[in-house]
């Protein structure tokens, strides 16, 4: 008999009970680009079942490896383009009980809220912090690079609740294909894939409520506008007058940058808060 490959006892895989937490990961993609898909996701493994076609009790809403069950997406994400998607079952799991297709968010894909090079609000090119949080009934979900965010919101994710109570299993995996328009097209071409041998997912965590907002760093004191530091630090052009700018993260430059785009009246967090902010 062929060996398995893994087990069919739930007590043998950490299941994360996600509901009222938030999950962070630090992600470089290393140059992976069109083609190229980075996945940090959770299932609802392992399978009721049979062992699939790998031999184990991998399963997900597209019931690759022949195996059905919900399917969380935190993150599936190139240079290009980064969706978060909720793909819901309802029991018993088959194809015909689960959302292939999903719904969520997406960054990128020419806007310039996630890209590659500095104009972008996160540059592909560095290392930045993918953060998804779990706010019942709806999913926050945002990135941070040094002073800089964009975030958008899930505002109901029910269909995965049950599944998130139940606790999931958290997967990851690096592929590539020339079929990937799903993900990057548009502006990719339907090329064959040129990705890196390797990425980095790194300093992932769970903690209790919603995401907190990045370290701003020490600050020398208030400048006359308002915000401390230098404005030296920030380079502003990634907000394109304002339209990038997102959820207030409490940062010098979410400060600068941002907030003279606010309406009269708004009172920055990291002017406000400054000296309240836990990390």
């Amino acid at each position: 008999t062929e060996k398995q490959h893994s087990s069919p006892d739930r007590g043998d895989f950490h299941q994360l009970e996600l509901l009222g937490k938030t999950i962070n990961v630090t992600i470089d993609l290393n140059g992976a680009s069109c083609g190229c898909n980075v996945a940090f996701y959770l299932v609802s493994m392992p399978n009721a079942g049979a062992p699939g076609a790998g031999n184990d009790w991998y399963c997900d809403a597209n019931g690759v490896g022949g195996n059905w069950c919900p399917e969380v997406d935190l993150v599936e994400v190139n240079q290009i383009s980064w969706h978060a998607t909720m793909h819901g079952c309802s029991k018993p799991y088959s194809s015909g009980s689960c959302d292939h297709g999903g719904y969520g968010v997406r960054f990128g894909q020419g806007h310039n809220d996630f890209g590659i090079g500095s104009d972008f609000a996160i540059d592909t090119t560095k290392p930045f912090v993918a953060s998804l949080s779990f706010t019942d009934p709806g999913v926050a979900v945002s990135a941070h690079q040094g002073g800089r965010s964009t975030a958008q919101h899930i505002q109901d994710a029910s269909n995965v609740r049950d599944a998130l109570n139940e606790g999931m299993v958290l997967t990851m995996s690096y592929w590539g294909s020339s079929s990937m328009g799903w993900l990057d097209s548009p502006p990719c071409s339907s090329d064959p894939a040129q990705c890196p041998a390797s990425v980095t997912l790194s300093d992932i965590s769970v903690s209790s409520g919603s995401s907190p907002s990045p370290s701003p760093g020490p600050s020398p004191g208030p400048s006359p506008s308002g915000c401390p530091g230098s404005s030296s630090a920030c380079d502003c052009a990634w907000t394109q007058s304002g339209a990038n700018c997102g959820a207030d993260d409490g940062s010098e430059c979410f400060c600068r940058c941002c907030c003279p785009f606010k309406e009269p009246g708004y009172s920055c967090k990291w002017h406000a808060e400054f000296l309240d902010i836990v990390v």
